[in-house]
């Protein structure tokens, strides 16, 4: 269920909002005689754009039963959107700070089925530390993933390397090792860029929990000041023909010299 920014007033879920979620919330049947379990997320546009992840920075609510936690956790996400984190990574990555009443930026909250895995991880379909895409890697856990976001266990490391998929990494996962490679392949193509995907394993299935761009995979990090193109695609800086003028790095005040001097060198057409 997705429950929209309008379906919230003054900061806290509307009544007649709340009386549809209970609805949904009935329709669901019990697993194995238990109640069902489920987990509360946040959706937010500016979150998990080619721009910035949020990765972490709202709320997440998992393994969450009965109507009154639920009614809770919904509370608990929606209000993570004022988190003194959410607005010092919003300032470092140049966005506009998020503010509830503004629609481009409001909160919708996501209530799912939680997906109890026997494993949970992610998988990076190029490397987002080097910009490598000549192989996929990832890290993973054993239950539910909040023990990898949070830094709780260590997770254990893998790698799927190109174009043929070849599995380094625990034996745990060695059998699972095709289908996350092709789901790898399958959601780059369609999305159009490296992905960053959250998955689980349950009974011996995989399943697709979430994906997003990779973020990390561009020419300029604002929040460093960073220029890197190699990241962004086969480039490669070289300083030939500057090496001996320039043997240094250049500072932006020399560089819009050397522009300005460049400039006033081109042939201009004279009719």
């Amino acid at each position: 269920m997705v429950i929209l920014p309008a379906a919230f007033e003054g900061g806290a879920l509307s009544p007649e909002a709340w009386r549809q979620v209970q609805a949904w919330l009935e329709s669901i049947p019990a697993a194995n005689g238990q109640p069902p379990a489920f987990a509360v997320r946040s959706s937010a546009l500016s979150e998990d754009s080619a721009q910035a992840s949020f990765a972490g920075e709202f709320e997440t609510v998992l393994d969450v039963r009965g109507a009154a936690d639920i009614q809770r956790a919904i509370a608990t996400v929606y209000r993570s959107q004022a988190a003194e984190r959410v607005h010092a990574y919003t300032a470092a990555m140049g966005l506009a700070v998020a503010d509830a009443t503004q629609p481009n930026r409001a909160m919708a909250v996501l209530v799912q089925c939680l997906v109890r895995g026997d494993f949970a991880g992610v998988l990076f379909t190029a490397d987002p530390v080097s910009g490598d895409c000549g192989q996929m890697v990832g890290n993973f856990v054993r239950g539910l993933g909040d023990q990898l976001v949070s830094g709780e266990v260590n997770p254990e490391q893998f790698a799927l390397a190109q174009p043929g998929g070849r599995f380094t990494g625990s034996a745990a996962l060695r059998r699972f090792a095709g289908q996350l490679f092709k789901l790898g392949q399958r959601l780059e193509a369609e999305l159009g860029a490296p992905q960053d995907i959250e998955w689980a394993i349950a009974g011996g299935r995989l399943a697709l929990l979430q994906a997003r761009p990779i973020t990390t995979l561009r020419g300029h990090d604002p929040a460093t000041g960073e220029w890197n193109d190699s990241l962004t695609g086969d480039y490669l800086w070289t300083n030939t023909n500057y090496g001996e003028a320039v043997p240094d790095v250049m500072t932006p005040a020399t560089w819009s010299a050397i522009q300005l001097f460049i400039g006033g060198l081109l042939p201009v057409a004279v009719p």
